[in-house]
């Protein structure tokens, strides 16, 4: 029996239940729907495959899945054989629905977004910059989670906006150490033993959008506090808030992509925020740029 989600201002109906969206829910007649996710019968998939063009994009996980995401209207799934459902859902809702989102002509970016002291801030930068490390900071400091790893961003009332997703954090185990959250019950990552999901709160409703007010592009050193402007802005967010690069170029849209990334620097205030490891220091940096 399919299942019905709204979800970053789209409906979509799923073959499969997608318990990383349960706050998605709604219980309105799911045959109106703007996105479909078709699961097939298993094969066989010995082979990891990704080929694209700008109508179609098939993106095979050996022993896990593929996913053939079709002109941002569908995903079709078919599983491997003996493949488990979480790992099949965690590249389903990361690589095949971030295909789709570059399909409809959406922003999609790397980043966690907090709202934090009455701003909404993402935080953008490399693998290992500390964008969840940060946002999770954040949220005990009575901030709120918007969104973490692939934000949706919409354009409306000359403003960004971001979209709510699922209501989680994935932390290093060094993370957990250094904000005091290593004895919750967390959900290991499937692919990173040293990784974990953590839940925030179970009484999570998603709204609206939030209208998105800061950027800050992570990196680790001595702090230095730099506002971007122009061109420099859209090339630092074009070279670190980029969700797969490599999909997005397979597909045809990367001139579109850098056009949304300058209507974003346009309507946001971006900062480079070149910062230290004490992180009683970070939240007071945070506050003043807020």
């Amino acid at each position: 029996m399919a299942s019905g989600y709204l979800y970053a201002g789209l409906r979509i109906r799923s073959d499969i239940e997608l318990p990383e969206w349960s706050g998605f829910e709604f219980n309105e007649s799911i045959n109106q729907f703007d996105v479909r996710f078709i699961c097939l019968p298993a094969q066989l998939l010995a082979e990891s495959v990704i080929v694209a063009n700008q109508n179609e994009l098939i993106l095979q996980i050996s022993e896990t899945a593929r996913y053939i995401v079709r002109d941002g209207k569908e995903i079709e799934i078919t599983p491997a054989v003996h493949a488990k459902e979480r790992e099949i859902r965690l590249f389903l809702l990361g690589s095949g629905w971030g295909a789709l989102c570059y399909q409809r002509g959406l922003l999609a970016i790397h980043a966690s977004v907090v709202q934090f002291n009455g701003q909404c801030i993402a935080f953008c930068g490399a693998s290992g910059a500390g964008k969840s490390t940060l946002a999770a900071s954040l949220v005990q400091q009575g901030g709120s989670l918007i969104s973490d790893d692939l934000t949706c961003i919409q354009f409306f009332e000359g403003k960004a906006w971001a979209f709510p997703a699922a209501p989680r954090l994935k932390l290093w185990r060094s993370a957990l150490d250094q904000l005091g959250l290593a004895g919750r019950d967390l959900e290991p990552d499937h692919f990173r033993l040293d990784k974990f999901h953590l839940t925030q709160s179970p009484t999570f409703r998603p709204g609206g959008p939030v209208c998105l007010d800061v950027v800050c592009i992570l990196s680790w050193g001595e702090t230095k506090i730099t506002r971007l402007r122009g061109f420099q802005a859209v090339n630092r967010l074009i070279a670190s808030a980029t969700y797969r690069p490599d999909i997005l170029e397979k597909l045809g849209f990367a001139s579109a992509h850098w056009e949304r990334c300058l209507k974003l620097a346009q309507t946001t205030v971006i900062y480079q925020y070149v910062r230290p490891q004490n992180w009683s220091q970070v939240i007071n940096e945070l506050i003043f740029l807020t």
